[in-house]
C-alpha cells in the first residue's frame, strides 16, 4: 500500500511542483538509474567499477548521433541502440579487464573511461570533437521526468528479478569468494560479464536521457568521473547489493546536495564530503540496514550504538 501511495505521488508530482524543482527530481531519477546499474557489478558482484561513465557517454553520443543523422531516428529507438552498443562494448572490454581484481580492476575501468573520452574528443568527423553535437530541442520537462521514472521502475523490477535468479545468486557467490564459486561450478567469467553488461545498459540509458535533456553533448561534459563517483556514493548510502538501496541513496544524495548547495555554496564539496565519510564509516552497508531491521526472530531494532559497532566490524586489522 505504501509503495502504491508513493507511486501515485511520483506520477502526480509534475503537476504539483515548479519547472525548476521538476528538473531536480528528474536529476534524482537519472542518478537513481545510474546507481541501479552500478549496483549489478559493484553491489552484487563485488567489482568496484570506476569507469561506468564510459557507457554513460556512449549512450549519450549514440542517442544524439542517431537522432541528428540522415536517418533522424526517433528518441526511444536511438536510446535502445545506445544501450545495445554499450552492452556490446562492455562485453568486449569485460573479457580482459574482468580477469583483474581489486584496485587493478578499478584502475583498468578508469583507463577505459579516459580512453573513450579521448576517442570522442579526437574523432572530429563523427563527434565534432570538443565542440560537441547539438540534439533536437524538447522543452517539455514532464517528458524527461516520466521517461526517467519509467526506467527506474523497470530497474527496480529488473534488480528484484536478478537478485532472485541463478545469475544473481552466482554473482553474490563471486562477491563473497570467487575461487570458491568457481570450485562450485559457477562460470565466473560469464556471470561477471552479464552483470557488467547490464550495468553498462543502465548507464547508457541515463546518458541518452541526459543528452536529450541537455541538448548539447561534449566529451568534457559526458565523460566526467563525477558521474561515476555519484552513482557509487548513492549506492553506498542506500545499500549495496539491495533492490531499493540505489534509489534511496540517490534520493538522499540529491536532497543533501541540493540543501547544502543552497546554504554552503563555497563549502559545498567539503560539507558533502564529510557527510559521505560519515556514511562510509558508520553505515558501510547503507540505510537499508536501518530500514531492514525489524523486531522479528529476536532481532532488536537498529540503535545509535550500532554505528560504533559498524566501525568495529569493518575496521582493517
Amino acid at each position: 500500500m505504501g509503495f502504491l501511495a508513493l507511486l501515485a505521488l511520483l506520477l502526480a508530482l509534475p503537476k504539483l511542483v515548479s519547472s525548476y524543482k521538476l528538473l531536480t527530481y528528474t536529476r534524482f531519477l537519472i542518478l537513481a538509474l545510474m546507481a541501479q546499474g552500478w549496483n549489478f557489478i559493484g553491489g552484487y558482484t563485488g567489482y568496484a567499477a570506476f569507469g561506468n561513465v564510459a557507457y554513460f557517454g556512449i549512450g549519450a553520443y549514440t542517442t544524439g548521433l542517431l537522432m541528428i543523422g540522415k536517418w533522424h531516428v526517433p528518441f526511444f529507438p536511438a536510446l535502445a541502440a545506445g544501450a545495445l552498443l554499450s552492452a556490446c562494448v562492455a562485453i568486449l572490454l569485460g573479457l580482459p579487464i574482468l580477469r583483474l581484481k581489486g584496485h587493478y580492476f578499478a584502475i583498468a575501468t578508469l583507463g577505459v573511461a579516459e580512453a573513450l573520452a579521448q576517442v570522442a574528443d579526437n574523432w572530429d568527423s563523427l563527434t565534432d570533437g570538443s565542440t560537441g553535437i547539438d540534439l533536437p530541442i524538447k522543452s517539455e520537462g514532464e517528458f524527461f521526468y516520466y521517461t526517467a521514472l519509467g526506467f527506474v521502475i523497470l530497474g527496480l523490477l529488473a534488480t528484484w528479478a536478478f537478485a532472485r535468479s541463478k545469475i544473481g545468486y552466482g554473482c553474490v557467490a563471486i562477491r563473497e569468494d570467487q575461487d570458491a564459486a568457481r570450485m562450485l561450478g559457477i562460470n565466473t567469467t560469464l556471470y561477471k560479464g552479464i552483470a557488467y553488461a547490464i550495468s553498462a545498459v543502465f548507464a547508457a540509458i541515463a546518458g541518452g536521457i541526459t543528452a536529450y535533456q541537455n541538448v548539447h553533448v561534449t566529451p568534457g561534459d559526458f565523460f566526467k568521473i563525477d558521474y561515476t563517483l555519484q552513482m557509487i556514493i548513492a549506492t553506498i548510502i542506500g545499500g549495496v547489493g539491495s533492490v531499493a538501496g540505489p534509489v534511496l541513496g540517490a534520493a538522499v544524495y540529491q536532497l543533501l546536495s541540493t540543501y547544502i548547495w543552497g546554504r554552503f555554496i563555497e563549502l559545498h564539496p567539503t560539507v558533502l564530503g564529510f557527510i559521505i565519510i560519515f556514511f562510509i564509516v558508520f553505515l558501510p552497508r547503507g540505510l537499508m540496514t536501518v530500514i531492514g531491521r525489524r523486531r522479528k526472530s529476536g532481532e532488536r531494532p537498529f540503535k545509535a550504538s550500532d554505528l560504533l559497532a559498524n566501525v568495529r566490524a569493518h575496521r582493517v586489522t
